[in-house]
Parts: C-alpha cells; sequence; structure tokens
C-alpha cells in the first residue's frame, strides 16, 4: 500500500460518521466549483447511513469526470499558468534609493500589520451584517479607527478570545496571528533559502518553526500530510477539500515586498510557497497578491496595480473573471456599498473562506478606497468574510505605494513597532527590522535587474 494510501484510509477510518459526512460534503462542494460532476455524490450523500458506505463513496469521487462544458481553464503547473496568463508588465527598471526602499517597504509592513489588527475582532462574525450591527452599536459606523470592545460585550456576539490585545486602546503592539506568521516565515525562507527555494524547503520551515496547533483549514490538512510522510509536492492534493480557501494567500505579501517592480518573479515566488498547501485559485490569488504588491512599487494608481496582479494568473479561471467584474463595477458605481450587494449573491456562493470571495472583497476595498490607506483597511474589514486577511492584504498595498511616512500615526502608534508571532524564533520582533531585513533581499533584487 503507498503512503499516501494508508493516510487516506487512516483518517477516514478514524473519523465519526457525522465529522466524515461533512468532510466528503465539502470534498464534493470543492470538486463541484473546479468543474467536476458531482451531483450523483451529493444525492448518495443524503441516502448512504454507515461509516463504510461513506468511505466507499469517497473513493468512487475521485475520478469523477469533469463537466463537458466547464467554460474556465485553470492549469497547475507554473509554466502552464505562463501560458494561460494575458500580458502584463513582467519588470520594470526601478531606481529607488536605499531610504526610499526601506520607507516603502515599511510601509507595507506597517499596513499588513495594521489591517490584521483591525479585522481581528471581527474576523469569527463574518457577515457585513453583524459586523455593521456591532459598530453601531458602538457608534462607529462606518468605521474609522480600531474597533472599541463594548462594556459589557454583547451577548449576541461572538468575543473572539483570539482578539485580545486588538480592540482600541488595548494594543500594545500587535499580538500574534497567523496573517502575519506566515509574513515572517516567507521573510526567513527568502533570508536562508535565496531566491530558489524550493516547494520542499517551504514544508522544512513550516515543520521546523511552526505548531501544528496554529495552522488552520488547507495548512493544517497538510502540515498532517507531511507529518505522514506525504512528499510536499503531493500534499495539496491529498484529503484537502479547503485548498482553494485563502490561506496560501496571506502568505504572499513578503515576496511582493522583496521583489519591487517585478510582478512576474514575485509570483514566482508565491507560486512555490502556495502549491505547499493550495491548488487552482488558491494558488492564483497568491500570485496575484504577490504581484499586485510589487508592482506597487511602480504604478501610481490602484486599477493599474489590479491589473498588474491579473497580468500574473489565468486569464480565463474563476478568480480573474471574479476581479474584472469588480473593475467593470466600479465604473458603474461610485458606493461600495452598493457595489458589495450587487457582487454579494457571487460571494456567499463559496465558503467564508475560499480565496475567490475574500480576493473580490480584497480588490472591491482597494478600488473604492481610491489610494486612502485608512478607508482601503476599514472598507476591507466591514465588507466581513476573512476580515483580518483581507484587511492585512490591502494593507500590505496601500502601505507600498504610499510608503510609511504617509501612514496616520493613529494607525501605527499603537503597534509600538512591535509585533509578536508563534514563529520559533521571532516571539518579539521590531516591525521596522523586519522591514530592513526584507529591504536588503529587496536591493539585490534590484540590483540584479
Amino acid at each position: 500500500m503507498s503512503n499516501r494510501s494508508a493516510v487516506t484510509r487512516a483518517f477516514l477510518g478514524r473519523m465519526e460518521i457525522d465529522e466524515l459526512r461533512s468532510f466528503l460534503r465539502a470534498e464534493i462542494q470543492e470538486m463541484g466549483e473546479e468543474g467536476f460532476e458531482v451531483a450523483a455524490f451529493r444525492d448518495m450523500l443524503h441516502r448512504l447511513t454507515t461509516k463504510t458506505q461513506l468511505i466507499d463513496l469517497y473513493y468512487k469521487l475521485l475520478p469523477a469526470q469533469s463537466v463537458r462544458e466547464y467554460k474556465y481553464k485553470e492549469p497547475g503547473t507554473l509554466l502552464e499558468i505562463r501560458s494561460a496568463r494575458p500580458p502584463g508588465p513582467r519588470a520594470a527598471s526601478l531606481a529607488l534609493s536605499p531610504a526610499v526602499l526601506y520607507d516603502r517597504i515599511h510601509g507595507g509592513w506597517l499596513g499588513r500589520v495594521a489591517g490584521c489588527v483591525l479585522g481581528k475582532p471581527v474576523e469569527p462574525w463574518g457577515l457585513k451584517e453583524k459586523i455593521a450591527q456591532y459598530l453601531l452599536l458602538a457608534n462607529r459606523y462606518p468605521l474609522s479607527n480600531y474597533i472599541p470592545r463594548l462594556d459589557p460585550f454583547p451577548v449576541e456576539f461572538y468575543n473572539n478570545p483570539y482578539a485580545h490585545g486588538t480592540f482600541l486602546d488595548e494594543i500594545k503592539g500587535a499580538p500574534e496571528d497567523d496573517d502575519t506568521d506566515y509574513t515572517i516565515l516567507a521573510l526567513h525562507i527568502l533570508e536562508t533559502c535565496g531566491l530558489d527555494f524550493s516547494t520542499s524547503e517551504v514544508a522544512a520551515e513550516w515543520m521546523s518553526h511552526l505548531a501544528y496547533h496554529r495552522t488552520w483549514t488547507a495548512e493544517r490538512a497538510v502540515y498532517r500530510n507531511l507529518i505522514l510522510g506525504v512528499p510536499a509536492t503531493k500534499a495539496a492534493f491529498l484529503l484537502n477539500p479547503e485548498r482553494e480557501f485563502i490561506g496560501a494567500r496571506i502568505r504572499a505579501d513578503a515576496y511582493g515586498f522583496a521583489a519591487p517592480g517585478r510582478p512576474e518573479l514575485a509570483a514566482g515566488l508565491a507560486y512555490k510557497d502556495a502549491v505547499l498547501s493550495h491548488t487552482k485559485n488558491g494558488v492564483y490569488s497568491t500570485m496575484f497578491m504577490a504581484a499586485c504588491i510589487a508592482w506597487a512599487f511602480v504604478a501610481n494608481d490602484i486599477e493599474t496595480i489590479v491589473q498588474g496582479g491579473l497580468s500574473e494568473i489565468p486569464a480565463n479561471c474563476r478568480l480573474a473573471h471574479a476581479i474584472r467584474e469588480v473593475l467593470a463595477l466600479r465604473s458603474e458605481i461610485d458606493d461600495w456599498e452598493i457595489a458589495f450587494e450587487h457582487m454579494k449573491p457571487q460571494l456567499i456562493a463559496y465558503h467564508p473562506v475560499h480565496a475567490i470571495n475574500n480576493t473580490v472583497i480584497m480588490v472591491l476595498a482597494l478600488l473604492y478606497a481610491g489610494g486612502d490607506f485608512e478607508k482601503t483597511i476599514c472598507i476591507a474589514v466591514m465588507c466581513g468574510f476573512d476580515t483580518d486577511c483581507n484587511g492585512a492584504n490591502a494593507g500590505s498595498v496601500i502601505g507600498v505605494l504610499q510608503g510609511a511616512h504617509r501612514l496616520p500615526e493613529k494607525w501605527t502608534a499603537p503597534l509600538q513597532d512591535t509585533l509578536y508571532s508563534f514563529v520559533a524564533g521571532f516571539r518579539e520582533t521590531h516591525i521596522s527590522e523586519l522591514a530592513q531585513r526584507t529591504a536588503l533581499i529587496a536591493k539585490t533584487v534590484l540590483s540584479a535587474f
């Protein structure tokens, strides 16, 4: 029996029947979104009653056939992705002094951390309506600062225990969060392995620097697979129905910081990281994100930055279609809330932490804020879904675009230049130091162009 088969049987066999049914439901949903014909399997899932029947259903599901009329083209290898992408800038000659380069990268780091902290308190609520309800109770809608803690805390809202230290007037440095842990880890990968790092080296970094209980969704599934001996190049495909979720996108930013003006390079670096745990649009969203950040060092407006990101992913993938729809909507509708409602049916069709709907929200925030840092991260959070992820990624783009010296002090001062982390060896670091270390890599990239 192969190692992958042994892992599969052991994993499925240890599940309780309700857990197994939930897992199969998620896998069927994911395969349906990818264009496979799964209607019969969905019907079977409702009828089957025993654990043995459900496990047999999983093995029948694996060879499902693609839908003949599926209109998207979503390749897997980097070469195939680049063959399917539209024309784009790829790279631009960029002359930045060391001080300006550092300021832009420092702005990216600060923007990412501030956006993450802003979104953390409301992350479990998901829905825009729920977030608005809380902010109205606090007399803070629309949002224009970090979120206050109501006292007493309303019983109808889940009080996120992981949000300690992220409410207004409680922030004394940025608390631990996977959205910033992975940014630190990506920097360490670049410092340790260089630009030629491999996906297997990313896996080794996870195993040596991350704790299993600090991973979520696809990352946790892949961490488990790695522990059980599944090769890094195969780990994303095994027992991982969350393979198109947002997890890889939150790991993209350091690759964009390190490749100023070189979206193709940034996307290629992000690809090698993303494919450890994700596939298709989970990977494309990561490449898009890294390319947007890299191009924010060059472009002066948000739409050009977004187009730079689109130029590094397949033109006919689901994510590209959704982003282009937001771009078109921006030219027709001036109010972000009306635009959000227009997009809402498509957004809720996916899981709340899927890569496609959350990337659409992040792009919507970027487009409607018009380059304003505060408006960008606030819209990204007020839209709901994965609030800390979207606030962080959007903050990176605007932080790079504006530079640290232009970011409002009310957003940066509470961070106290301090970032706490669960990454081994990085328990407490200065944000400015992380920016300096990133700038050293970026300087090398620029000098090699």
